[in-house]
């Protein structure tokens, strides 16, 4: 599994998504968006999972991308 941040145009995105996740009881943290990346919110979503899954959580109009963690770098999985 991989780890993975959903980024989001707006703050109620965020709160959409947690709790989504949330109900679907999966592991995650809201975090400040790292320095090397940009945010409607400042506010991204943290999570571990396969790739397919990362994809599940996208609200269309709600979430802006996807990055998968590889370690100090964010590799683009989606742009929303």
């Amino acid at each position: 599994m991989n780890a993975y941040l959903l980024l989001f145009h707006n703050t109620p995105g965020v709160l959409q998504t947690r709790k989504a996740l949330q109900a679907a009881n999966v592991e995650f943290r809201v975090q400040d968006i790292p320095r090397a990346l940009r945010g409607g919110c400042g506010l991204c979503i943290r999570l571990h999972c396969l790739p397919e899954d990362a994809l599940r959580w996208v609200i269309p109009g709600a979430t802006q991308a996807i990055y998968r963690c590889a370690g100090e770098e964010y590799v683009l999985v989606k742009e929303c």
